[in-house]
C-alpha cells in the first residue's frame, strides 16, 4: 500500500518545487472553490501513489470542493502483509517501534501540510470554516497502535492536531479486536475503554472501522459520544475474519444501526471488487446507488463519504475528488431533500466533529 523509502523521496522533491498557498478563508486570491462542499471521513490522498508532476493538495481540494477531509496516519503498515484474502499481520513489532514509526509518519504528514499550506480543523470554528468553503485537514490515526498501551500519548497526538482517532486496524492491538483476525479480547478491552473516555475528554472523534461488533458495542458503553465507522459498507450480518478482505471488512446491519442511534455515521468506501455479486459497489454510479440504499437503511443523517483513496487495493472506483465529485453530481439528480444531500456531502460528519470539538 505504500510507495518504497526512495520513491517517497523522489515525490517529495518533486513536490517540493510546487507552489503552496495557505487558505484561511474562502475564496483565496479571487479563486473560488467548487460547490456544494464535500468532506470526506477517510483519506490516504497524496500519501501512496507517485505523483511525478507534482501534487498540491489545497490546490485539487479548492478545485473539487473537498472542504473537509481526514487526513489518516496509517500507523503499522510496516507490519502489514497484503494475502490473496487481504491484508493481515505479517510480523509483530518490538517495543517502541510503533511509536517511532508513528511519530515519524507524522513528521512526513507535517512537512507536507506545511508544504502545501493547508490549514488543519483544530476547533469548531475550523469546521465552520470548512463549511462556508474554507478547505481545512483533519487530522486522522488509522489505528491507535502508537499508544503501545500508553493512553497519555494521546495528549501528545491531541497536541500536534489529531481530532479523529481510530482505534484498531490490521496487528494485534491491545486495545480490542479487529475485524480481519481471530477475536483475543471479546471486543474492547479496559484499555481500550480508557482510549475511548480519553479521546471525548480532548475532543476527538472515535472512529470504529476495522472493530469488531463487539469492539462497537464496548465502545458505545464506554461514551455517550457521537461516533463514526469511517469506511467500508454495510451487508446484512457482517463478515467473519475467514471470509475475502471486503467481506470481512463488512460493518452488520444491525451494528450500524446502532451507531446511527448513538447520532454517529457510517462511510461508504470506493473499493471496486473483481465481479463479486455479494458486493455492491463497482463505479460512480452504483457508489451513489449504495448511498441512497445506505440512506434508507440507517437514515439519511448518519450517512457519510468515506473514500479511502489511495488505502483501497487493488481496484477502486475513484482515483481523486474529481470522482467524488462526480458521486455527488449524480446524487444531486435521485430527488434527495437539499438538507439531506447536504448532510451526506458534508453536513453530518462536520456536526460529529464539531460535538467532540465542543465538548472538550
Amino acid at each position: 500500500m505504500s510507495l518504497t523509502a526512495s520513491l517517497r523521496r523522489r515525490q517529495l522533491g518533486l513536490w517540493a518545487a510546487g507552489a503552496c498557498v495557505t487558505l484561511q478563508t474562502a475564496p483565496a486570491w479571487g479563486q473560488t472553490v467548487k460547490s456544494p462542499y464535500l468532506a470526506d471521513m477517510h483519506s490516504h490522498y497524496g500519501m501512496f501513489l507517485p505523483r511525478l508532476f507534482g501534487f498540491d493538495l489545497t490546490k485539487h481540494m479548492r478545485e473539487s470542493g473537498i472542504t473537509l477531509l481526514a487526513w489518516a496516519i496509517v500507523d503499522d503498515q510496516r507490519w502489514m502483509s497484503n494475502t490473496p484474502a487481504g491484508y493481515k499481520q505479517g510480523s509483530v513489532p518490538k517495543p517502541g517501534d510503533l511509536w517511532a514509526y508513528f511519530q515519524a509518519r507524522v513528521a512526513d504528514y507535517e512537512a507536507r501540510l506545511t508544504q502545501w499550506g493547508v490549514t488543519k480543523a483544530l476547533t469548531a470554528a475550523d469546521v465552520d470554516a470548512a463549511l462556508a468553503g474554507s478547505p481545512r485537514v483533519l487530522l486522522a490515526t488509522e489505528a491507535a497502535n502508537f499508544l503501545e498501551g500508553d493512553v497519555t500519548r494521546l495528549e501528545w497526538a491531541h497536541s500536534i492536531g489529531v481530532r479523529h482517532m481510530q482505534l484498531v486496524h490490521y496487528i494485534q492491538s491491545p486495545i480490542g479486536d479487529h475485524q480481519t483476525a481471530e477475536p483475543v479480547h471479546g471486543g474492547l478491552t479496559p484499555l481500550g475503554a480508557q482510549v475511548v473516555a480519553q479521546c471525548k475528554r480532548l475532543g476527538m472523534v472515535v472512529d470504529l472501522a476495522h472493530g469488531t461488533a463487539s469492539l462497537v458495542d464496548g465502545a458505545l458503553d464506554a461514551s455517550d459520544a457521537p461516533m463514526v465507522w469511517s469506511h467500508s459498507w454495510i451487508s446484512p450480518q457482517g463478515g467473519t475474519p475467514g471470509d475475502v478482505g471486503w467481506m470481512a471488512r463488512s460493518l452488520a446491519l444491525p451494528t450500524a444501526r446502532k451507531i446511527a442511534a448513538r447520532g454517529g455515521a457510517v462511510g461508504l468506501w470506493s473499493l471496486r471488487t473483481r465481479n463479486d455479486p455479494a458486493y455492491p459497489v463497482n463505479s460512480i454510479g452504483s457508489y451513489a446507488d449504495e448511498i441512497m440504499r445506505m440512506c434508507d437503511l440507517i437514515g439519511p443523517t448518519h450517512v457519510a463519504f468515506g473514500t479511502d483513496l489511495e488505502g483501497v487495493w487493488p481496484g477502486r472506483i475513484m482515483t481523486s475528488y474529481g470522482d467524488l465529485r462526480d458521486v455527488a453530481d449524480n446524487l444531486a439528480k435521485r430527488g434527495m431533500s437539499e438538507a439531506n444531500l447536504n448532510g451526506v456531502f458534508i453536513g453530518n460528519y462536520a456536526s460529529i466533529v464539531k460535538k467532540a470539538m465542543r465538548a472538550a
